[in-house]
């Protein structure tokens, strides 16, 4: 047992001052370092004179080591107990001794210290685990490969004593294919595979010290899939051999090498083989693939299905009749399994016969001899090994009792049964052509089976040369004739038989690239290919050739043809430039020639004084012209027109001109063809604030002509116009109509007013009177004479109102003539 140390104390107040605080501490055992929180430590009496009092509770001072687990805690007026507290933890081995002074003062101000001495008991403690594993409510997990090595160092426990004794390290349980050794490393002790039925392993391990106190920690190990084993491989491939199938299966853990038989063409995209693959490690999907790579096989990638990709045709150059490859599954690692495949590739009779030429021609001259070999059929078979190939005729006058023969032990020959003589009537009947099929085979199936034509002639000797009927034709074409235009016709006559037998054909003189003519090769006649020109060629000088029928001796003539290019106007003038832009001021004065621009037209097939120019489009209010519009191919832009932009009538400030220059300005005809050409010129007419410049007279300014033209526009949007001219018509007639009543008015008026005028100009006295010196005398007769006049006027007026009724008794007086004038 560890013996009991005693606290030391020590008087820090003079004992000679009895009115100090006095300490009596009560503590006679050491504190275990495995005390539990609020162990009481000591009891601590503070002792003081009557009638003084201490200020608060005594404090702890002056510790050593500063940070401590001990407190204060008041048991009575004069006594207080020593407690530990939870923080820092009582550790022997980290603190074994504490010094602590504890503090008093009373209210005199007096002042007191004791130092206390706590010493640390040491106890025996378990081990504890340092890392992950001292977490005692979690297992510590850990990962390892299935393909793991025994003996390899998967984990070290860290464990510690706190006494620093030697710790002891177990394992639970036992045989689970891992060891622990004394310092707490743990090892494989076996092969793992992560396929079998345990993937993970729970252990504990158990660390004990030499007293029997230990502490334990779980760990949890699992193991981890590698890919460490192959893919397996099991394929079904197909034998075809004669279009007959059979199977063949083979597993790659048994055998990895197979060989199979297939016809050639079979169809592109045949399966021959489907494949399967299974993996343990089971990491991912397996992928199939051939290896090496063969043009004439593919497997399907994910499937494994082993199709054709290629025609298989042993007849073919370069063809090898044994191909191999070989069929591997691989997993994503690139670990495989493989299966080597050899195809032999059997031939069939997949070909026709075929032969060098399958119309076969025979000319023989007035007579051809008995047995004469008019034919030898060349036909070959590219099957491999060739068939044998068979000749039958299959129409024609071949064969027993015919003109004909098959060669015996040779029947690709045929030759002549009897003599043939061109005079014979036989062979008059008969055209003298003769016309056989021959029919070429090796096998009795249709489609393996090609016709051979033998086409015998006979044919009289070429005795005559043909000749034209002229030496020289002459032929004129227009220059806008297209093609197919019958220029003319040659004709050759050739005395052999057949008469006229005669083949034409053009052997020179077209000399442009492209060819200009063409003749019928039987008929003579010359026609045209495409249109001529005159300005480039006016006349072609052709050589005309005639053949006869005979296509062994050809006997041949030559003529001359002169063909004449007649000129006509088939060329539109063309300008440059052909698309001008310009910009002017609106105050340029008529007449100016815009920037110097001039056009320069010419035309291949006119004179240059035969153009005459037109503003089609564009000119609003005709400001520009040319000078001259005809007889030029030169003529200058000019303003014909000056613009008025301020009184607001002007507008438009863009125009866009579109010039047609026409080429039928000619002197003593007419045209009967114009053509015509085009020149686009933009103009932008920008406005300006100072005033035009003076204009001089015609005679100062030499070679510029002044037009001066008044023009009367009117736009179809004004619709008042028409309306103002229906309502001037409709006044118009009014008026006439209003005349013709005042007319007939007037001529049943007539009498009344005579009447009227007569009683009027009869004498009547006056009422005025003259007073000798009356002042106002000439006034009177002024004003009785507007008076008179006035009633005469109204008396017209009223005479005008009235009507043939109102007069018919030329006895009554009209009321107008009782009435008196006030003179």
């Amino acid at each position: 047992m560890i013996p009991f140390f005693h606290l030391l104390f020590m008087l820090v107040a003079a004992p000679d001052i009895v009115a100090f605080p006095t300490f009596v501490i009560e503590n006679a055992s050491p504190l275990l370092e495995n005390a539990s929180e609020h162990t009481r430590v000591a009891v601590i009496t503070v002792a003081v004179s009557p009638h003084i009092s201490l200020i608060g509770d005594p404090v702890i001072i002056n510790a050593n080591p500063v940070v401590h687990p001990f407190v204060l805690s008041r048991r009575s007026t004069h006594q207080w107990e020593l407690f530990t507290t939870r923080v820092p933890k009582l550790d022997f081995e980290t603190v074994a001794l504490y010094s602590l002074i504890i503090y008093a003062k009373d209210n005199q101000g007096a002042t007191a210290s004791q130092a206390i001495s706590i010493q640390i008991a040491d106890v025996n403690e378990p081990p504890a685990f340092s890392g992950p594993l001292a977490q005692a409510d979690q297992a510590t997990e850990i990962y390892i490969t299935e393909d793991t090595a025994p003996g390899t160092v998967i984990y070290r426990a860290a464990a510690k004593d706190p006494e620093g004794a030697v710790l002891e390290c177990f394992l639970f349980p036992e045989g689970s294919g891992f060891t622990i050794d004394s310092l707490g490393t743990i090892s494989t002790a076996a092969v793992f595979d992560f396929e079998s039925e345990t993937r993970s392993f729970s252990l504990v391990i158990k660390v004990v010290d030499p007293g029997g106190l230990f502490t334990a920690g779980n760990l949890k190990i699992f193991l981890i899939n590698v890919n460490n084993k192959d893919p397996v491989l099991t394929c079904s491939l197909f034998n075809i051999e004669n279009a007959i199938l059979s199977v063949t299966s083979i597993n790659s853990t048994l055998h990895n090498k197979i060989n199979i038989i297939l016809d050639e063409e079979i169809p592109i995209g045949k399966t021959v083989g489907v494949c399967q693959a299974t993996d343990e490690d089971n990491l991912g999907d397996l992928t199939f693939e051939l290896d090496p790579w063969n043009i004439y096989f593919a497997v399907d990638k994910g499937h494994g299905t082993v199709v054709t990709a290629a025609r298989l045709d042993v007849e073919r150059a370069g063809f090898a009749r044994v191909q191999s490859f070989s069929i591997k599954a691989c997993d994503s690692d690139q670990r495989c399994a493989t299966i080597a495949v050899i195809a032999d590739i059997h031939g069939i009779n997949d070909n026709s016969p075929f032969c060098d030429r399958y119309l076969i021609r025979y000319t023989g001259k007035e007579v051809i001899a008995n047995d004469t070999v008019v034919a030898k059929l060349l036909c070959h078979d590219l099957d491999d090994p060739p068939d044998t190939i068979h000749y039958a005729p299959s129409s024609g006058p071949v064969g027993s009792g015919q003109l004909f023969k098959q060669v015996p032990n040779a029947e690709n020959f045929i030759q002549v049964a009897k003599e043939l003589d061109y005079e014979n009537p036989e062979m008059i009947a008969a055209g003298h052509v003769f016309e056989m099929m021959i029919s070429v085979f090796d096998d009795l199936y249709l489609s393996h089976t090609v016709t051979v034509t033998i086409i015998v002639e006979i044919a009289p000797a070429n005795d005559f040369s043909p000749v034209f009927k002229a030496a020289h034709y002459s032929f004129s074409v227009p220059e806008t004739s297209g093609a197919f235009y019958k220029v003319g016709k040659v004709t050759a006559i050739d005395e052999d038989h057949p008469p006229n037998c005669v083949m034409y054909k053009i052997t020179s003189g077209d000399i442009q690239v492209i060819q200009r003519f063409w003749i019928h090769p039987l008929s003579g006649m010359i026609e045209l290919t495409t249109q001529p020109d005159y300005e480039t060629v006016k006349q072609y000088n052709l050589t005309v050739e005639g053949v006869d029928c005979d296509r062994f001796h050809p006997r041949t003539a030559m003529t001359m043809v002169t063909v004449d290019v007649e000129d006509e106007n088939d060329e539109a003038p063309v300008c440059t430039p052909s698309f001008y832009k310009a910009v002017i001021f609106d105050n340029v004065v008529a007449g100016t020639n815009i920037n110097g621009f001039e056009l320069n037209c010419h035309d291949r097939d006119s004179q240059d004084f035969e153009m005459r120019f037109e503003m089609v489009s564009g000119n609003e209010n005709h400001h520009f012209g040319f000078d001259p519009t005809r007889g030029s191919n030169t003529p200058q832009l000019i303003v014909k027109n000056p613009f008025n932009f301020e009184s607001g009538a002007e507008l438009q400030q863009w125009y866009h001109l579109v010039v047609h220059i026409i080429d039928d300005n000619l002197k003593h005809s007419r045209a009967t063809n114009p053509r015509t050409g085009t020149a686009i010129i933009d103009i932008y007419v920008t406005r300006v604030n100072t005033s035009p410049p003076p204009t001089t007279s015609s005679e100062q300014r030499k070679g510029l002509t002044i037009v001066y033209t008044a023009i009367n526009t009117y736009t179809s949007s004004d619709w008042y116009i028409p309306f103002i001219f229906t309502l001037m018509a409709v006044f118009f007639a009014g008026l006439v109509s209003w005349v013709c009543f005042l007319l007939w008015r007037y001529g049943n008026m007539m009498g009344c007013c005579q009447k009227v005028a007569k009683e009027f100009s009869k004498p009547k006295p006056t009422g005025m009177k003259y007073i000798a010196g009356d002042r106002n005398q000439k006034e009177k007769i002024v004003i009785g004479n507007r008076n008179k006049k006035q009633g005469v006027l109204t008396s017209l007026g009223m005479c005008m109102n009235i009507t043939a009724e109102q007069v018919q008794e030329s006895g009554r007086r009209s009321p107008l003539a009782t009435r008196r004038s006030p003179w």
